[in-house]
């Protein structure tokens, strides 16, 4: 019967049925003969036959067992036992093929490795031994991802072409391992000889050979593969020539048939991916409906062929957006799941491209049972494949990507951070090398990036921008994705701009978005969003620069992405809001009404055609607000500020309470409000203007500019307007910008920018002060005053700031702050630390950011611990002042802003009071600065005035100053205290501490020079600085907890390579050590070579008493690199925090300029002095300007002389040093030898501190 049924001779299934049944009965009757194998071997190929007619699971499982059991029965050695092991093989393959059990795979390699060690190299049937194994192995890899399996199957596959170099078939199959290795390394040489031993097959095999088909589509494949990468036409025009070429030379009814018009399918999609040809997509369409109809009816590929005809239904929709196409997607894909068995390895592919499609649905209905129906698609299509599964990656970028979605719908946070945890599995699942690895860090880059945008995290976005770096990084350059990746990464660079304001962010967004743009085809699909990006990047620009041309190029970039864009596309409403803010801009910048009327009518199309629920929303609102806004200003229609303050309000509405953009709705509303209440008075209209601009000041994570913007309008309202506001109105806006200024000089930013910004706050300080002042409330204006100085000393001194406190009671927390404090301190981009020598590159620049990133969350962690919530906040004014036996007298500030001008006097016992200063003003202290310094002879560091330079000449002018400051400023004060009167016996100590141009006067010199008479400051007072009541305090309770025993470091530098020559400094430093013995005073004297910045960095730390004579430099961009120049270098402020002693007591500074501060951030005290009071020198002695070198010495020897004598008498009071008076005694001292009238000469030298 069997036969019979093999030869033909009878067509009859039945046939085949007996004659399974009596080889069954044979088997079963005879289970001991010889022969018994051979019919457990028969048995299965019968079982096989039958299989391939009928689709029968159940004969191919009987097929299976009878193998293995003549595999079982068959001795080793045995003839049959290759014949047994290889049926087995192919067996267990078939079986795997239809159910995707991974037994049956590795069983059916088993049995193929077997046969390949049994057959010998000669003989004939090892060629086709090596093809069936390298098969399996490749399948193998394929299903679990092992590069093992992978490589050993090229090895197998190379040794049967090695073995059979006629043979196409082994040609073929090698070139699919090879094209497998290509797209799991994007390794292109394994491509280019797959494509090469893929030729070859097709030229060996003759024209008419039966696998010739097959090896023409492989090749087609393999092109197909290569134009995915490079992009290139040709290879997509090859692939399709040899897809149709197999199409066509398959004889209809061929089983494969429906495979290659399906693959023929798959590259007409490409190339209409590519070209946008509509002809190519409805061919694609044409093919996949073929490839459907031909396959039958429960045959495994059925649900493949489904899946592809679904895929290119979603590209057709995605083009014309019919709802039919997408239905018709929906529809085969569901046809394509409910066809695969469960657990058949497809089965989680083609549940994923479900989840696709149902996703594409909801984003274009808004059904939101297309999306949890996609949402669940995308899990189970995860749950289903295997963790070691090379798709697993994939599913999860997948499943990341529809949570996201959920996310931007509805902005549940808890969908975000499922979606960033998906995605991060995406990731890390995904080997460094495989080629979709860049894609993936993309799409993990895109969510932060918006995580960063609804949470205002900086972590997220410095996460976000080292995603698209090192996707772009990845990506190689002529890949059709690296377009993708620049645009990724412009877009976080724009948003870092946006958010911190560094103009080099911007630079690089714009760049990267050309590069997008250039590198992107115009028919390509992405054009429109990158166009659109870099159109967002110009404007951006032209916002700070006013360009002209980048107006233009933003609109033009815009046009082309709304032409771009199919109506009914998602992204529809967001092309016109772009093109509807570059047209604003235009008009704002040339007042063309055109403009105007289009900005509007775009942000209407934007606002009416964004779906209701839309996280965008509320951005259209409040773009379409401003367009209303600018009309009316330019047109004056009361309709259309109603508009634009109706619009601006559904903005904020419709934004989240905590999103980061509430702020700027909140102040987008009440710019709107304020210019209706210009037009129209009227309480209501104010109140509701100051309360949104109070409402954005107040949102936490708005963007600290904006915030500040917003306190500024308050202010200017609530100020111009003082019928509507109160005294209690302005001081509550004042403590808002108090508030916001710690997030304005933020530890990320570069030092230099930071400086930048503690400069631009000087004006709205001082305005708050002076407005506390005029409110009576004199504590707030010694806060504000406080937190408006020397911002960044304060952020510096921070990072060295013990922590006793927390770590007793929060070691853990104590120590990973110490930690992150450290790697600030040192690094070389922002702080100015240790290792600061650096040029600040982008990795210096990122690591700074991360830190301080890592700082503000652990100070946020700490302060949500009970006792700790005002944790290195600015001080309240009772953790301020000293306790009232510390002050040896009054501290007086001076505020100097320009709506008036007053002292705010600090009583030692606390109390504060106010002085105005009605004769003083901004403009006239400016003058008097600026008069000074152009009157000094300023020269080189510690410059040497000529003797022949007729005494006074040129310096009449000082007498004046110095009587000006006396009237406007110092008398009033003094008066107010009752100090105008000389004093018999001590004077009295008056600490100074001056704000703007009066940093840079000398106050203690302050008088009038007209007689010998006449009353001068250092009459009636001693006079002391300092730069913060922060660093006064400081000192005060340092040296209150211990005075030591003065021991003397003197550093004498007459001779530094590179400087000029210091004659003085000799004589100076000798007369110094010989006084000093004399008192038995330890000194320790370092000089010219012996004192090199490691020699003095080991000393310094046992001296609790300095004295510097040598160069110093002054550096205003980075303060802690102010150094005093060494034999071999600087010795920095950055080195002394490091080295310093914690009794460090005194330092006298014997160079010139080392209380100089900057004329554009006074109030930053960026001098050496007050670098040396933040080191932990509890006084200082400096000098404001170039001294003589002649002077010094007198000065020195006067001042260590009174200076002891102090000591020794007990004259010091407790929490002070004596070295005011000191100083005082010693400029009478010059001062009576060189004259009163030499002011330049004797004036220079300041004390600061205690």
């Amino acid at each position: 019967m069997w036969n019979a049924y093999r030869h033909g001779n009878s067509a009859d299934p039945s046939t085949l049925d007996e004659a399974i049944q009596a080889t069954q009965n044979a088997v079963d009757a005879e289970p001991n003969l010889s022969n018994h194998t051979h019919l457990l071997c028969n048995l299965g190929d019968r079982l096989r036959v039958r299989f391939e007619l009928t689709k029968q699971g159940e004969d191919l499982d009987r097929a299976v067992t009878a193998f293995q059991s003549a595999v079982e029965l068959t001795p080793d050695g045995d003839s049959g036992q290759v014949r047994c092991l290889n049926q087995l093989g192919t067996s267990l393959l078939e079986r795997f093929y239809r159910k995707g059990g991974r037994d049956d795979l590795d069983g059916a390699t088993l049995m193929f490795c077997c046969v390949v060690e049994l057959i010998l190299d000669n003989d004939s049937s090892k060629p086709g031994a090596l093809n069936n194994y390298g098969i399996s192995l490749l399948e193998r890899f394929e299903r679990i991802g092992d590069l093992e399996d992978l490589e050993q199957s090229i090895v197998v596959h190379r040794l049967a072409v090695r073995l059979a170099p006629d043979e196409p078939g082994w040609f073929g199959n090698l070139g699919n391992a090879l094209l497998a290795r290509f797209k799991r390394n994007d390794e292109r040489g394994a491509l280019e000889v797959a494509i090469a031993v893929q030729r070859r097959a097709v030229k060996l095999a003759a024209k008419d050979h039966p696998g010739r088909p097959v090896w023409i589509g492989n090749l087609g494949d393999s092109l197909l593969a290569r134009f995915e990468r490079t992009g290139k036409l040709e290879d997509l025009e090859d692939a399709i020539s040899d897809h149709r070429s197999a199409v066509e030379l398959l004889k209809d009814g061929h089983i494969n048939k429906p495979v290659w018009f399906s693959r023929l399918g798959s590259s007409l999609l490409a190339r209409y991916r590519r070209t946008g040809e509509l002809d190519d997509l409805e061919l694609a369409i044409s093919s996949h409906r073929r490839a459907v109809e031909l396959i039958p009816d429960g045959h495994p590929d059925k649900p493949r062929r489904y899946s592809s005809l679904g895929s290119s239904f979603l590209a057709r929709f995605e083009r014309f957006g019919e709802l039919d196409d997408i239905e018709q997607a929906i529809a085969t894909l569901h046809r394509a799941v409910d066809l695969t068995p469960d657990g058949h390895p497809v089965k989680p592919s083609l549940i994923g491209n479900l989840g696709i499609v149902l996703l594409t649905r909801f984003e274009r209905l808004g059904e939101l049972s297309d999306l949890e129906q996609a949402i669940a698609a995308h899990h189970r299509a995860v749950e289903l494949t295997p963790d070691d599964h090379p798709d697993k990656p994939r599913r999860y970028s997948s499943l990341g990507s529809s949570i996201f979605a959920r996310f931007e719908r509805f902005g549940e946070l808890g969908d975000i951070e499922q979606a960033i945890a998906a995605l991060h599995g995406a990731v890390d699942l995904t080997p460094d090398g495989h080629p979709v690895k860049p894609s993936l860090i993309g799409n993990l880059g895109i969510v932060l990036l918006t995580r960063f945008a609804r949470l205002g995290e900086l972590g997220d976005l410095e996460q976000a921008i080292a995603a698209h770096h090192r996707a772009v990084e990845l990506t190689p350059d002529d890949h059709p994705d690296k377009p993708r990746q620049y645009s990724n990464l412009g877009s976080s660079f724009l948003a870092r701009f946006e958010h911190l304001g560094e103009l080099d962010d911007l630079e690089q967004a714009i760049s990267s978005h050309r590069r997008a743009v250039e590198l992107t085809p115009d028919s390509h699909p992405g054009k429109p969003v990158r166009l659109s990006s870099l159109g967002d990047a110009l404007i951006a620009r032209s916002q700070l620069t006013g360009k002209l041309e980048d107006i233009e190029q933003a609109i033009l970039a815009h046009r082309r992405a709304v032409e771009f864009t199919p109506d009914g596309h998602p992204d529809k409403p967001r092309r016109f809001g772009s093109l509807g803010s570059s047209l604003l801009a235009r008009f704002e910048r040339l007042g063309e009404l055109e403009d105007i009327e289009q900005a509007i009518v775009a942000h209407r199309c934007a606002v009416e055609r964004m779906p209701d629920g839309h996280p965008d929303k509320p951005r259209r609102f409040s773009d379409l607000g401003s367009s209303f806004l600018a009309r009316f200003e330019r047109c004056g229609e009361l309709e259309d500020i109603e508009r634009a303050i109706l619009a601006h309000q559904r903005a904020v509405e419709l934004t989240p309470y905590g999103h980061p953009s509430l702020s700027l709705r909140h102040r987008s509303l009440g710019v709107a409000l304020r210019a209706l209440f210009k037009r129209s008075p009227t309480r209501l209209t104010f109140d509701a203007a100051v309360q949104a601009f109070a409402h954005s000041t107040q949102e936490p994570l708005g963007i600290p500019s904006v915030r500040l913007d917003s306190a500024r309008h308050c202010l200017e309202l609530l100020s111009i307007y003082p019928e509507f506001s109160s005294a209690e109105d302005l001081i509550s806006v004042q403590s808002r910008i108090i508030v916001i200024l710690p997030d304005l000089i933020w530890h990320g930013h570069s030092i230099h920018r930071r400086f930048e910004e503690s400069s631009k706050l000087i004006e709205l300080v001082s305005a708050g002060v002076s407005a506390a002042i005029g409110a009576g409330a004199l504590r707030h204006a010694i806060e504000w005053f406080e937190a408006g100085r020397a911002l960044i000393w304060s952020q510096t001194l921070a990072l060295r700031m013990p922590q006793d406190e927390l770590q007793g009671q929060h070691p853990e927390l104590a120590k990973s702050l110490q930690e992150i404090q450290q790697g600030l301190w040192h690094s070389n981009y922002g702080s100015g630390g240790l290792e600061s020598h650096g040029d600040g590159g982008v990795d210096d620049a990122a690591r700074h950011r991360q830190l301080a990133i890592q700082y503000d969350s652990i100070l946020k962690r700490i302060r949500g611990s009970p006792g700790f919530e005002d944790f290195l906040r600015p001080k309240r004014f009772e953790a301020l002042v000293p306790s009232h036996d510390l002050l040896s007298g009054p501290v007086a500030f001076i505020n100097v802003d320009k709506m008036r001008c007053d002292a705010l006097i600090l009583s030692p016992a606390g109390t504060v009071t106010s002085v105005a200063l009605p004769d003083l003003s901004l403009k006239r202290a400016s003058t008097l600065r600026s008069l000074w310094t152009t009157q000094l002879t300023m020269k080189d560091a510690r410059a040497v005035i000529s003797r022949r330079e007729e005494p006074g000449r040129n310096l009449e002018i000082l007498p004046r100053i110095l009587g000006c400051l006396w009237r406007w400023v110092v008398s009033p004060v003094l008066k107010a205290l009752d100090l105008l009167h000389p004093h018999i016996e001590r004077l009295p100590c008056i600490t100074w501490c001056p704000t703007g141009p009066l940093t840079q006067l000398p106050l203690h010199a302050a008088g009038v020079y007209r007689k010998p008479d006449d009353l001068r400051a250092f009459d009636v007072v001693v006079s002391s600085y300092t730069p913060s009541l922060s660093a006064l305090l400081r000192s005060c309770e340092g040296l209150a907890k211990h005075r030591p025993t003065p021991r003397v470091l003197i550093l004498a530098q007459p001779a530094t390579p590179g400087y000029s020559p210091l004659p003085g400094v000799k004589t100076e430093t000798h007369q110094l050590q010989a006084s000093l013995s004399d008192a038995h005073v330890e000194i320790e004297r370092l000089e010219d070579t012996n004192a090199t910045v490691g020699v003095v960095r080991d000393a310094i730390n046992h001296y609790s008493w300095v004295h510097l004579a040598c160069h110093g430099t002054q550096q205003s961009i980075d303060a802690t690199q102010s150094a005093f120049m060494l034999f071999d270098g600087p010795l920095s402020l950055a080195d002394l925090m490091a080295t310093a002693a914690e009794d460090a007591e005194l330092a006298f500074l014997s160079a010139c300029q080392t209380a100089t501060g900057d004329e554009k951030n006074p109030e930053e005290s960026m001098h050496l002095a007050a670098g040396m009071l933040a080191v932990g020198f509890k006084g200082v002695v400096a000098t404001m300007w170039s001294i003589r070198d002649e002077d010094a010495p007198i000065v020195v020897e006067a001042y260590y002389k009174k200076l002891l004598e102090l000591r020794s008498s007990g004259a010091v009071e407790r929490g002070q040093t004596g070295a005011a008076y000191a100083l005082h005694e010693a400029t009478r001292v010059l001062r009576e030898r060189v004259g009163e009238r030499e002011i330049a000469r004797w004036a220079g030298f300041v004390h600061f501190g205690v």
